[in-house]
């Protein structure tokens, strides 16, 4: 898959030199953190998190390509401050076909994907982590443009702001409050692997990305005693049902 995705943004690159970039475009890459273990703050790029805990991460791209949407490649780094907070969960690579995520969560992206071949590396005390790439291709038609309606069978919409690509897991192996802790970007091969190409084929200028970051945060000593007081609370009450 990795091949074929990247075979493909190579003959887009040859093809398209030359061409004009669409400078009207914008694309936002935003990351948010959608499950986790004894944590607080889902549903926003920071979460509060003891080490131990389990986290999802939830990757989402907004555009307002005029042409479309044709193909996207981008990765994440974690862990580059080197504290080695972050360990990746379990992860393969796999087809992901991106969700429409408003108005209705059920529907796919309206192109068939190609997406994600990810290739993973945890982090340590001396290396940043790092998973390449995000990526989807349209074998057929494209992404429409905020506002325009689009159909899925006998599903007909209009193209939401937002859409879900892609999903990372993790596990906090330590928590220090240094800043952001996940960053989105054109980290593999700028411009050759990660790049957009909008409807007509046009690569979109690197300048009109914009990524966003997620983090990890220590809890108050008060929050940890709350997390340490539910889940006592949880072990007791579950003995009592047993008991009855």
């Amino acid at each position: 898959m990795r091949n074929a995705i990247s075979a493909l943004v190579v003959a887009a690159v040859l093809s398209l030199v030359g061409l004009t970039k669409d400078a009207s475009a914008t694309i936002t890459i935003t990351l948010e953190w959608g499950a986790c273990s004894a944590c607080t703050g889902l549903g926003t790029d920071t979460v509060t998190a003891a080490a131990g805990a389990t986290l999802r991460l939830d990757v989402f791209m907004a555009h307002n390509v005029a042409a479309g949407f044709e193909s996207h490649s981008f990765s994440l780094n974690f862990d580059t401050a080197l504290d080695n907070e972050l360990n990746l969960g379990p992860m393969t690579s796999v087809e992901w076909a991106g969700t429409d995520v408003n108005p209705d969560p059920g529907q796919n992206f309206a192109y068939s994907a190609l997406s994600t071949g990810v290739t993973t590396l945890d982090s340590s005390g001396s290396v940043a982590g790092r998973i390449n790439s995000y990526e989807s291709a349209a074998l057929a038609g494209v992404l429409p443009a905020t506002g325009l309606a689009y159909n899925i069978g006998t599903h007909t919409a209009t193209a939401p702001d937002r859409y879900r690509v892609g999903q990372a897991f993790f596990t906090v192996n330590s928590v220090i409050a240094d800043g952001a802790d996940v960053f989105a970007g054109a980290f593999n091969l700028p411009g050759v692997l990660d790049v957009f190409v909008d409807g007509n084929g046009t690569f979109i200028p690197a300048n009109t990305v914009i990524y966003g970051t997620a983090t990890v945060n220590i809890p108050e000593p008060g929050t940890i005693s709350l997390l340490g007081l539910g889940m006592l609370g949880l072990v007791l009450a579950g003995r009592r049902t047993r008991r009855s």
